[in-house]
């Protein structure tokens, strides 16, 4: 959902169409990577998480955070690194970014 979101925001300098968007999407899911799907504990993970946000604007961030939790995973490449401070038991790190 987050991918698709940003990849057709209409202020990027060239935003995707949401048919190729779609087409991205399906060709990773195609090639066998595993799918992380909501765990029963999704919306109480969520809400906790939420505690800690002050703008609407982090729902996405903290549903993929939730998400994350529930499978015990700790890490998280993004480029918007600092869109999941508040999430401290995330790891995270800009694969755009050289050490």
């Amino acid at each position: 959902m987050e991918f698709l979101n940003v990849i057709t925001w209409h202020r990027l300098e060239a935003p995707l169409l949401l048919p190729d968007a779609i087409q991205i999407v399906q060709d990773y899911v195609d090639t066998g990577v595993a799918i992380l799907y909501h765990q029963p504990t999704q919306l109480e993970t969520l809400v906790g998480l939420l505690k800690s946000v002050t703008t609407r604007k982090k729902i996405f961030d903290a549903a993929l955070a939730a998400t994350l939790k529930d499978h015990g995973i700790s890490g998280l490449y993004t480029v918007n690194t600092k869109d999941f401070e508040e999430f401290t038991f995330l790891e995270t790190k800009n694969p755009l970014e050289h050490e």
